[in-house]
């Protein structure tokens, strides 16, 4: 059976950079990524003078940016396209999240890992993926890409393989 891609949709502007050109969003896969809008209009776009997105250099413009839809938005600027008619529009520029999702990369202090932590404390534990796997009734399989982050693992699963297979407490913050 063909699967279908997931789109990323953008959930929430989290740190505008005015100075950098820099936005870091919340994506819909729970990642936090970084825009630098210095890179992508000067590098991947190779954006001109004449352009309407040239205006996104301006740090008061850039600045200006909104969240609709999923999608960022700048009101500030002012793009024309041809509609299917031939007639030409006036509209706000927008860029999709599944373009900004592959023009971005992982904000570095925001990357969770629960198969780097779930690793880190088996180790310490001196235990094998193994030995987990028997203790809290899973395969090894499962330990590996849990580890590996290969897995969206559900909070009552992790529960049993930390606190049967480690010996350990699981604890949950959100601070």
């Amino acid at each position: 059976m063909k699967q279908t891609k997931r789109l990323p949709r953008i959930l929430k502007i989290t740190k505008i950079e005015k100075s950098k050109l820099r936005i870091t969003v919340l994506f819909s896969s729970g990642e936090d990524r970084v825009l630098d809008f210095n890179d992508i209009l000067s590098n991947k776009w190779k954006v001109k003078k004449s352009d309407p997105e040239y205006k996104l250099y301006t740090h008061e413009e850039f600045s200006k940016v909104r969240l609709e839809d999923y999608t960022l938005s700048w009101h500030n600027i002012e793009i024309t396209v041809k509609k299917v008619n031939g007639q030409k529009v006036k509209m706000p520029f927008q860029v999709g999240a599944d373009v900004l999702y592959d023009l971005s990369v992982p904000a570095k202090s925001s990357k969770l890992s629960i198969g780097a932590m779930f690793k880190a404390a088996r180790k310490s534990a001196n235990l094998t993926q193994e030995e987990v796997a028997n203790l809290a009734g899973t395969s090894r399989t499962y330990i590996t890409r849990l580890e590996n982050d290969m897995y969206d693992v559900e909070v009552m699963t992790l529960k049993k393989i930390v606190e049967a297979g480690l010996n350990k407490s699981l604890v949950i913050s959100i601070s």
